[in-house]
């Protein structure tokens, strides 16, 4: 038994099932049939005044009847019955339940029941898996407080928590592939969320990986502390987020009575603590499989042999698009495929070996063994679909596992598409230490995700820049306290002091001081409104570029003022080899973000973006720079010098610290454009909006 906060609900030492039946079908039926199932080394109490015993077991007509307090109370009850039963369980000694109803009444009073369920559970200080929820399972204690109707289920090493009732039955109740060592739905969480049973998972020696199905986190600071607890075991993350558009954060929230959160906060989270983030269940089993098999991967990329040309073109186009990297063999085991493949089968890879049925079982063999053995393979799939229980696909599928054993690296069977034969026989290859993944693009994504996490625990990591002196920081703090607009001189100057390098400028309020100024920048000039009120001054004719001489100044100040009043900036024309845009959002569950993103006016509409956790160091804003879209025009195209990236992302950085300080006072900060060339990065604009009060 672990130390834990949840050892109540997760390893109790007794059920009880309140409600249990004995009628076929109904659910209190399937919740006692689970519970005896389990093998709990401990009592299961059916409670239900109507009888005396209960599938050869003994009936009781209360909680308060026990022989002894039943540490978890699960209630197969309805909404009518449940506080009652709550209370008078935890009266008479239950330290933890499960709540499968949804908790909510018509016509109900304030407080609503779900709330007085959650304000009884807090009072009581007691986890509560639910309500609204299918329950848990807990394989290595036998402890089952689920409704669901589970055979046998395998113990292992995954970990899986989901707020989709069809996901937490189907990943567990289906793929006799995946091993748990627990199964939960938490439900509403009324006390007891997704990181506290995340929390106690990785206090479990036996996890390998954890899975999440999610719709919302409702504990955001406890996640990433959580998160930075899977880091330092190196246990892989790999979560489903589900809300990345509108309507789905609406229907998540109608669902599970929470906010999906936003998507830019969840990229950055994942990001910056490791997760693997996947959209599929497919792709969800594909990978928990091979994390399951191999934790971390050694240097290289990947080898594959297929037995089939066509097929392994596809292979290629997936990993392409994934970017997955083949391994780039050397000539011994180049020599080694030529010297075994049938003529005009090309001695390279990803190979296709399929040269006829004669001696194709040694030829896949020692291919396969070539490839895995060579010095750049970190893992090798054979692509095949001989996936069925009979003799020529068990002597087919024989060949990866007997290579496996004699390499010792990674070795793994993948089918080229999700339509097995013999889902037993799979199970068996997959226990047996050759992880089997359905469907070629999820065994793509499944390496992609093994590279990452092997990548992300050998990044090299630095500090992000100091901050300003303290007068400074605490001086902008009580500016932006304040609730007075910011124009973009003082936008500017706030940006300059955190060390995010601006154009210079100049103030001026009449056309002779325009002109003076522009003498002082040099023409060609930008002219600017600079009135706080207009936060976007393109859309109102405030801005007007390419100023060549001191008649177009005069012309230009003339126009603005009379049409936006008499102050103005003057600023020299930047010119660059691109155009990119810095801000900062503050997202009400995770806090600042600082975003990375192509810039320009199309800034909204071409939403190349990247956004990053802060504090963040340079190497996390290269990672930024380098998935957006735009990111090889700042090598140089077609003759343009390149970027010098270095001092772009110590620009980024730089924003990164400003929101680090100043994040909880700040509704948004948009540097758009930043100006980036051969020597650096230069803000041209700046817009700080202070946290409306």
């Amino acid at each position: 038994m672990t130390d834990h906060t949840l050892c109540p609900l997760m390893e109790p030492r007794s059920i009880a099932v309140v409600g249990a039946s004995p009628r076929e079908g109904t659910l209190g039926r399937n919740t006692i049939e689970q519970a005896l199932k389990g093998g709990l080394d401990g009592p299961v109490y059916p409670v239900n005044p109507r009888y005396q015993e209960m599938l050869g077991t003994p009936c009781y007509e209360s909680v308060a009847a026990l022989p002894e307090p039943a540490e978890l109370v699960v209630f197969a009850v309805g909404n009518g019955h449940i506080e009652q039963q709550l209370v008078h369980s935890l009266e008479h000694g239950a330290r933890a339940a499960v709540i499968f109803t949804s908790a909510y009444l018509e016509d109900d009073t304030d407080p609503v029941l779900m709330e007085r369920l959650r304000d009884i559970a807090r009072e009581a200080n007691v986890p509560v898996c639910g309500a609204n929820c299918l329950g848990m399972v807990q394989l290595e204690h036998g402890a089952r407080g689920t409704w669901f109707e589970y055979d046998e289920l395998p113990a292992g090493g995954i970990s899986f928590i989901s707020h989709s009732g069809t996901a937490y039955w189907g990943l567990a109740g289906i793929d006799p592939r995946l091993r748990y060592n627990m199964v939960v739905s938490p439900g509403q969480e009324l006390v007891t969320t997704t990181v506290d049973y995340l929390d106690y998972a990785l206090q479990l020696e036996s996890t390998t990986v954890v899975g999440l199905f999610l719709e919302a986190i409702r504990d955001p600071e406890g996640f990433i502390a959580v998160l930075d607890k899977a880091n330092a075991r190196q246990i892989p993350v790999v979560a489903l987020k589900v809300g990345q558009t509108e309507l789905i954060a609406r229907l998540a929230k109608s669902h599970s009575g929470a906010l999906a959160g936003n998507e830019a906060a969840y990229e950055a989270v994942f990001e910056h603590c490791g997760v693997h983030r996947v959209h599929s269940l497919d792709e969800l089993s594909a990978t928990l499989t091979l994390f399951d098999t191999y934790r971390t991967l050694g240097p290289g990329k990947l080898a594959s042999i297929h037995d089939s040309g066509g097929l392994r073109g596809m292979v290629i186009d997936l990993a392409d698009r994934a970017g997955v990297p083949f391994a780039d063999i050397n000539a011994t085991t180049t020599a080694k495929l030529a010297d075994t493949l049938a003529y005009g089968l090309p001695a390279v890879n990803p190979v296709d070996a399929w040269g006829g049925y004669t001696n194709y079982r040694e030829v896949f063999s020692n291919c396969l063994q070539a490839l895995a053995d060579d010095p750049d393979t970190a893992i090798t799939l054979m692509f095949s679909d001989t996936s069925g229980g009979d003799e020529t696909s068990r002597r087919f599928q024989s060949i990866p596992d007997e290579v496996r054993q004699r390499t010792g690296k990674p070795v793994a069977l993948a089918l080229n598409w999700s339509r097995p034969q013999s889902m037993s026989r799979l199970a068996e290859l997959t226990h047996g230490g050759l992880p089997v993944l359905d469907g070629a693009e999820s065994a793509i994504l499944a390496v992609k995700h093994a590279f990452a996490h092997r990548d992300f625990h050998a990044r090299e990591r630095s500090s992000p820049p100091p901050p300003p002196a303290a007068a400074t920081v605490d001086r902008w703090r009580q500016r932006l306290s304040e609730a007075r607009a910011f124009d973009e001189a003082e936008s500017s100057a706030l940006l300059a002091d955190f060390g995010v390098p601006m154009a210079p400028y100049r103030v001026v309020e009449d056309v002779e001081a325009a002109v003076t100024a522009a003498g002082e920048l040099g023409f060609p000039v930008v002219l600017k409104t600079l009135s706080a009120e207009i936060a976007h001054k393109s859309e109102v004719g405030g801005v007007v570029t390419g100023l060549q001489d001191e008649k177009m100044l005069r012309r230009a100040c003339a126009d603005m003022q009379a049409r936006l009043g008499s102050q103005l900036l003057v600023a020299p024309m930047v010119c660059g080899v691109a155009e990119l845009a810095l801000g900062i959002i503050v997202d009400e569950q995770f806090g600042p973000l600082v975003m990375v993103a192509a810039g320009g006016t199309l800034i909204e509409v071409l939403r190349d973006r990247r956004f990053l956790l802060p504090p963040f160091d340079t190497q996390a804003a290269e990672r930024a720079v380098a998935a957006l879209r735009l990111a090889p025009i700042l090598d140089g195209v077609r003759g343009q010098d390149s970027v010098d990236k270095q001092l772009l992302y110590e620009a980024i950085t730089r924003l990164g610290v400003l929101a680090d300080n100043l994040g909880p006072l700040l509704e948004e900060v948009d540097v758009n454009p930043l100006i980036v060339g051969p020597h650096g990065a230069l803000a041209v604009d700046a817009l700080v909006i202070p946290r409306r009060r």
